[in-house]
């Protein structure tokens, strides 16, 4: 994601039908002309980004994504996928370091949320941010050009993303001789992570889809408070044991490349109803139900559709 494209919008840079926050008619603002200038900007610049504007701000970004070319997502992605795996080995350290107690999960946690920094702090692609960003275009414009970019993108996406979190597992197995009690927390993370049935993964797996679909949104509302936003929306994610598909990948890479699992009952019983799980939290449940709400306020405010 290029978020620096997600910024506030003040009233004059975003379409009319985003700005109904002045223009309702049940709004009082005809004591705006008894302030100063200075006072007015400042009154302004405490007035909430309207829901309508947020979606219009996604939307943006998410054309951009849809028109990046194929190398460019591959290779982000790939870097993504990569990345994320220091969440697993930031976790696993700090596992390595303290006491089996039952507040132990409370500080291990935080660990988690490195590579998503890395990651999101970094601009790079991420397949569960692409779940709300390139599906609000398609829910704009619904046709099958649309649906195509947006099937594209997941598929190159989520493909490299997997590759690059699969190998750092591999290179976790391949070192796992140089800190032995760090490899044995990643072991046992791996196995915990990834060892529940289909549909167990399947419903963790939306509460992760629909977190970090929610992180889009509220970062889409502000340029300031992001690695705050990314580092408690991620550490929630590890401390309920949600199943993240591409954080996920990392510890499938390392039980597989250790020989403590087989790739294609792993692919079955995590990595596929981790992928549904988090899509439905995304897409179907919080993306479609913001998208309700803004057909509601545009029915509301016809201006809202100029």
């Amino acid at each position: 994601m290029r978020w620096q494209f997600f910024i506030r919008l003040g009233h004059g840079t975003v379409p009319a039908w985003a700005r109904y926050d002045l223009m309702d008619e049940k709004l009082d603002t005809s004591r705006e002309g008894r302030f100063p200038e200075r006072d007015k900007a400042a009154i302004e610049s405490k007035t909430p980004i309207t829901a309508p504007a947020v979606f219009e701000v996604i939307r943006r970004g998410g054309e951009q994504e849809l028109m990046r070319p194929a190398t460019a997502l591959i290779a982000s992605a790939l870097v993504a996928g990569l990345a994320l795996g220091f969440s697993v080995l930031s976790k696993a350290l700090l596992t390595a370091h303290l006491p089996q107690t039952t507040w132990a999960p409370l500080i291990t946690s935080l660990g988690y949320t490195v590579g998503f920094l890395i990651v999101i702090m970094g601009q790079m692609q991420l397949f569960t941010e692409n779940t709300i960003t390139v599906v609000v275009p398609a829910l704009e414009k619904p046709c099958k050009t649309v649906f195509l970019q947006v099937a594209r993108l997941w598929g190159l996406v989520l493909g490299a993303n997997l590759l690059g979190a699969f190998l750092f597992g591999v290179v976790l197995a391949l070192t796992s001789h140089l800190e032995p009690s760090t490899w044995n927390a990643v072991l046992d993370i791996s196995a915990h992570g990834t060892g529940r049935g289909f549909s167990e993964t399947l419903m963790m797996g939306i509460g992760a889809g629909w977190l970090i679909a929610a992180l889009v949104w509220i970062m889409s509302t502000t340029d300031q408070g992001h690695f705050a936003l990314i580092t408690v929306i991620t550490y929630v994610i590890s401390l309920a044991g949600f199943s993240h598909v591409i954080a996920g990948g990392v510890e499938v890479g390392a039980l597989v490349a250790a020989g403590e699992a087989a790739l294609g009952a792993k692919l079955l019983t995590f990595i596929l109803p981790a992928v549904i799980g988090n899509v439905v939290g995304g897409t179907v449940i919080y993306t479609l139900l913001t998208w309700a709400q803004i057909k509601a306020d545009r029915q509301s405010h016809p201006e809202l559709s100029d």
